[in-house]
């Protein structure tokens, strides 16, 4: 059998595959083609990432072809991807001077950087000093969802460039050191305007750092209030957050940034929440790899029929 990701095959070999979004990934004109090869008999599973991307293939299918809903219905299960973590006497912060701080993501705008910085600015300007904020990031704009201009890149650039004792910007790192950079950090960002899942907010709680995300697509089976902290935005009934127009994209900006700056505030006032939530947000993956593996070895054997009698 084949396990494919994000992808179909025309072939008899039993197959199951993974997906981020919907299924097929090929365009209005072979959407039919693609759903009928899901709904046939060498399709064993789809394997949604999340709950919200089951959703988004149920209404897919269901505005496509209808008729295969119950038949596909029956091929597709959420399962989560799985998070390595490290031991766990490894992740305790150390006593410091200021909170660290960490966004990570090519797309910058996209993941709300320009929010958190004028956040940060805020912050600063009216004498919450004690933090420090870590940028891993290309500075990539004109992204489809926050529409950043070059005008919005220079505003970045202008406030990184004016914080050099409390700002570091990495253009890239690799991913070890990604990671050993969260182990350092007492709070991640992704305050995304859409990611289909924010695999960065599993890195982070992976090394016992909390994470502030908005409330999009599949953040919130990721992250709630009890492990980190959540920022509710105008979403349409799949998840997505609403940007259509001019207006939306800077009323969106407007509340995210007000929101951060608020969540900022209080996480200065009850600093002791942070190594709760934090510990909460690493218990929650801890034990995710071999719950993987397990689901995953019965859903082949039961394909294959090689299970144990």
């Amino acid at each position: 059998m084949y396990h494919f990701f994000n992808a179909l095959s025309y072939g008899k070999t039993p197959w199951v595959t993974t997906f981020e979004t919907s299924l097929p990934r090929w365009g209005n004109k072979n959407t039919r083609k693609g759903l009928e090869l899901i709904a046939g008999a060498s399709c064993k599973k789809i394997i949604a990432l999340s709950n919200c991307s089951a959703d988004i293939q149920r209404a897919y299918v269901t505005k496509n072809a209808s008729e295969l809903l119950a038949t596909i219905e029956e091929k597709l299960m959420v399962l989560h991807p799985p998070q390595v973590c490290p031991p766990i006497e490894t992740i305790k912060k150390g006593a410091q001077d200021k909170l660290v701080f960490t966004i990570v993501g090519s797309d910058f705008f996209r993941k709300g950087g320009k929010e958190v910085l004028t956040a940060f600015d805020r912050l600063y300007k009216n004498g919450t000093t004690d933090w420090h904020l870590n940028i891993v990031s290309k500075l990539h704009y004109g992204d489809y969802a926050s529409r950043s201009t070059l005008n919005d890149l220079e505003f970045v650039k202008k406030i990184i460039s004016g914080y050099p004792d409390h700002i570091t910007h990495h253009t890239s790192l690799p991913n070890p050191e990604v990671l050993e950079l969260f182990r350092k950090t007492h709070i991640a960002l992704l305050p995304t305007y859409a990611d289909t899942y924010g695999y960065s907010a599993l890195e982070a709680q992976s090394y016992g750092c909390p994470v502030i995300s908005t409330n999009i697509r599949a953040l919130p089976e990721i992250n709630n209030s009890d492990i980190g902290w959540c920022i509710d935005v105008k979403k349409n009934e799949l998840g997505n957050a609403i940007l259509k127009t001019e207006n939306d994209l800077i009323s969106f900006s407007d509340h995210l940034t007000d929101e951060l700056e608020r969540t900022l505030r209080g996480i200065f006032d009850h600093p002791e929440d942070i190594a709760v939530k934090g510990l909460k947000s690493f218990k929650k993956l801890e034990h995710s790899i071999s719950n993987n593996t397990k689901v995953l070895e019965q859903l082949y054997d039961e394909i294959t029929g090689t299970g144990k009698s």
